[in-house]
């Protein structure tokens, strides 16, 4: 009888672990998707198309709150277009979900300043951004984001 609960027990405590070490990894992913979010609005606010081109997945798109759609290459012409300026920008309300080893969603608030082709835009707005692990490395595969009223 001894035997049999001692078994239970290290099977137990060896699923406790498990369950730990699982939920760790998960935090890692979301730790590394927030710094991600960091680099890019750093990268987004300082025209480092370099950046964009080690970050985006092939078949990157995104959903500009304006009402546009731009591919990796455009994003990329975009990111190198020294005509845009931002005075302002901030990520706040990060939150991210993972779904397996591979793909993670997060979603924020980025509240800026900036022109774009002559146009100021001073707003807030909501984005998610879908990223997915590529042989170890994270890609950004489709970011959107939509105008919050009233900013």
């Amino acid at each position: 009888m001894n035997r049999k609960i001692t078994v239970a027990f290290l099977a137990v405590c060896c699923l406790a672990v498990a369950i730990t070490m699982f939920a760790q990894g998960g935090g890692d992913t979301s730790a590394n998707i927030q710094q991600l979010e960091k680099d890019i609005r750093h990268a987004q606010m300082n025209s480092d198309a370099a950046w964009y081109r080690q970050h985006l997945a092939e078949g990157y798109v995104e959903g500009h709150s304006w009402g546009d759609w731009a591919t990796k290459a455009e994003a990329i012409k975009q990111a190198q277009d020294k005509s845009i300026k931002f005075t302002k920008g901030e990520l706040s309300d990060v939150k991210v979900t993972t779904f397996g080893p591979n793909t993670a969603v997060a979603h924020y608030k980025f509240t800026y300043d900036a022109t774009f082709n002559g146009t100021r835009r001073a707003r807030a707005v909501i984005c998610s951004d879908t990223w997915i692990n590529q042989s170890g490395a994270w890609k950004l595969a489709s970011n959107h984001c939509s105008h919050v009223e009233g900013t």
